[in-house]
């Protein structure tokens, strides 16, 4: 028996998913003072959950406290609008 290939309805493929996913974190930082160094570090800590944010911190240049707080209140408790 030949196995049956699986085919997905149209915007179900993985760019499509990586696009959205993608969007969620960088609509979270518009509209907020940050350096180019912050920015990037958040995206860091978004897309590598398994490091620490000493890790992400020292890697960006970012103090660690700084990058924690903005950590949690853009992507753990955001305010609402």
């Amino acid at each position: 028996m030949m196995p049956q290939l699986v085919t997905l309805p149209i915007g179900h493929d993985a760019a499509t998913r990586r696009q959205r996913a993608s969007a969620v974190p960088v609509a979270a930082l518009r509209g907020h003072d940050l350096t180019v160094a912050e920015r990037s570090a958040l995206l860091d800590c978004y897309a590598n959950s398994d490091r620490t944010f000493l890790e992400i911190a020292t890697t960006h240049g970012v103090d660690r406290e700084r990058l924690q707080e903005l950590w949690f209140d853009l992507f753990l408790a955001p305010s609402r609008r």
